[in-house]
């Protein structure tokens, strides 16, 4: 299982467009399908477990729910380990109910530093919903697309200090030696 483009896409599988919802996790079959292509366990219960543990990310990430939300997943985590002949492995012994949840919260705790950053987090375009995992080396990547909302946040930008130096520069011709007055 990708962790990475499971927690990722997981967290992007529900947007709301004009008023629109666009769930990948909206219908049973297309949840078991969505979950099967992304490597993880896709029964029944784990479909309800995705959209619980997406709903409590979701929360978390936009900082409208506290970390404690992910303990029913925290605490439902077990590993064995087994004595096999070529040395020792660990199986996740989980509870189905719970194992997509804690492989997605796993990755998710991996993925905050002892700063307290994060390395996923909401797109900083304010019309987007999408989150990023940002790998640079700064951890200051700020959209989830250059394409997308990099581009439209810098061209609105650029355009409000045109605006603003066109708004400066107009009307206040006092200083202006080609004035008549």
């Amino acid at each position: 299982m990708d962790d990475d483009a499971l927690l990722l896409d997981l967290v992007n599988s529900r947007l709301v467009t004009d008023g629109r919802v666009d769930d990948e996790l909206g219908d049973d079959t297309a949840a078991a399908d969505w979950l099967r292509r992304h490597g993880a366990p896709h029964g029944p219960e784990h479909v309800e477990d995705a959209r619980t543990v997406r709903a409590a990310l979701v929360a978390l990430l936009r900082d409208s729910a506290a970390v404690s939300v992910l303990d029913p997943w925290v605490t439902a985590m077990r590993r064995t380990a087994e004595l096999a002949d070529d040395g020792l492995h660990w199986v996740d012994a989980t509870p189905p109910d719970r194992r997509v949840g804690a492989t997605v919260v796993e990755h998710w705790a991996a993925l905050q530093d002892s700063g307290g950053t994060s390395r996923i987090r909401p797109c900083a375009a304010h019309d987007c919903q999408h989150f990023l995992i940002d790998r640079s080396r700064a951890n200051n990547r700020r959209w989830h697309s250059m394409e997308t909302c990099g581009n439209r946040e810098k061209s609105r930008r650029h355009y409000a200090r045109t605006r603003a130096g066109a708004a400066d520069g107009d009307g206040d011709r006092s200083g202006d030696s080609s004035a008549t007055g």
